[in-house]
């Protein structure tokens, strides 16, 4: 696959949000997150460990550090404020069968910016299927009818 057509694919699998399950203090509902990764180091492969936005499976999955960034839109933010939220933050993924290939886990955290409030959150992961398909759950204690955010997480790269 040449560099342009590898490029052109990455640009348009990072469109594609993961489904969000948004739980809060006497309201459920639901939400949409997207992330990007400028910037990974992976200690779990020899070859090329430090890698920012375009990152394989086995580069994150079989250990790594990940710095990324996360816009979502998470439903239904209290009052008239938006219910959109920018994180950024630090995840480590560890390996747990077949070098992550079938399942990795991930534990990170974040701060997150919404309606002007800011905060922070932490969050554990479970992946399977060479890190494409995650069960990610976030916590933030302060942010208000959002507190817990389970996300079915789709990632292609």
């Amino acid at each position: 696959m040449s560099p342009y057509v590898a490029g052109a694919t990455w640009a348009v699998a990072q469109l594609i949000p993961s489904p969000l399950l948004v739980t809060g203090q006497h309201h459920v509902g639901g939400g949409l997150r997207w992330q990007l990764t400028p910037l990974l180091y992976s200690f779990g492969i020899a070859e090329r460990p430090l890698r920012t936005f375009f990152v394989s499976p086995i580069a994150r999955h079989s250990g790594s550090l990940e710095l990324h960034v996360s816009p979502e839109w998470a439903c239904c933010a209290q009052g008239e404020t938006s219910s959109w939220l920018l994180r950024a933050g630090l995840r480590l993924y560890l390996p747990l069968v077949e070098h992550g290939e079938r399942l990795s886990w991930s534990l990170g955290a974040t701060y997150y910016r919404a309606a002007g409030e800011n905060g922070a959150s932490a969050d554990l992961g479970l992946w399977t299927f060479n890190g494409v398909l995650g069960l990610d759950v976030t916590v933030s204690p302060w942010l208000t009818r959002r507190e817990v955010i389970t996300a079915l997480t789709l990632r292609y790269f």
